[in-house]
């Protein structure tokens, strides 16, 4: 993942063998890409307000190890099938689409490829209770990722699967539990959509977006962006936004308004 924080602390103290280890992780680049898959999911008014107060944004490292350990499995997952005749790895695609006036280039990198089936997969580190819930990014990241891979390979979109590494999984609790995941490791087929369908999602991912840039004060983070709990919390506004001192919608709030 690309670092754009200037200013990291330490507040946690961790130790500086694991802080050279989570800096070797920021190593994936949209590149010359006006938007990565990740950024076009992303909350338009969080990513707005990230470039306008890129010298302003402070974090912790440790608000970077959830990320630094789904990075590492990753990787070891990579190192474990690159080269291997059935499948291609951390394939990068670049596909541009017209947007109005514009022609936007969107980057992504597919995590697994199996030739022999024509099947995406994208490896996702989560918890164990997590994986029961719905998660509409998911889906959106795979059709947007089988259009762009159609579109680079010249092929027709493959279908796409999510494996989940349960981190937190605990066997006891899976014995004689109708709810709990069965095992640590857990894969979830993705709905297909069809072209029409991720092209016109795109679009409007890119219109909010654009929008965003121009006036992100004017642009409102849904509940579902801001993570509301069933306690009414906004757990990532509170918790994990690290643009929430810029943010009016928050701000706001905060003051009663």
């Amino acid at each position: 993942m690309e670092d754009r924080i200037t200013h990291r602390t330490n507040n946690k103290m961790i130790p500086l063998d694991v802080l050279r280890g989570i800096q070797s992780t920021w190593t994936h680049s949209k590149g010359d890409a006006d938007y990565s898959v990740t950024e076009l999911l992303s909350p338009p008014k969080v990513r707005a307000l990230k470039i306008i107060n890129k010298e302003d944004i402070t974090e912790d490292y440790s608000d970077s190890i959830a990320t630094f350990i789904g990075t590492s499995i990753h990787k070891t997952i990579e190192d474990a099938n690159k080269d291997k005749d059935d499948c291609l790895t951390e394939e990068r695609m670049e596909v541009s689409i017209k947007a109005g006036d514009k022609t936007i280039t969107i980057s992504g990198t597919v995590d697994h490829y199996h030739t022999s089936n024509h099947l995406l997969t994208d490896y996702k580190t989560t918890g164990a209770y997590g994986i029961n819930y719905e998660k509409p990014e998911w889906t959106q990241q795979l059709n947007i990722y089988r259009w762009m891979f159609s579109k680079v390979k010249e092929k027709e979109m493959p279908d796409a699967q999510i494996i989940a590494i349960l981190k937190d999984w605990s066997k006891p609790r899976s014995i004689n539990s109708n709810t709990y995941p069965p095992s640590p490791v857990m894969v979830k087929p993705i709905a297909n959509w069809s072209e029409e369908e991720i092209i016109k999602f795109i679009m409007e991912r890119i219109a909010l977006h654009e929008k965003a840039i121009e006036n992100p004060q004017e642009i409102l983070c849904s509940d579902e962006e801001r993570w509301l709990s069933p306690k009414g919390v906004y757990n990532r506004c509170e918790h994990y936004c690290n643009v929430n001192k810029f943010c009016d919608q928050y701000i706001g709030e905060k003051n009663g308004e």
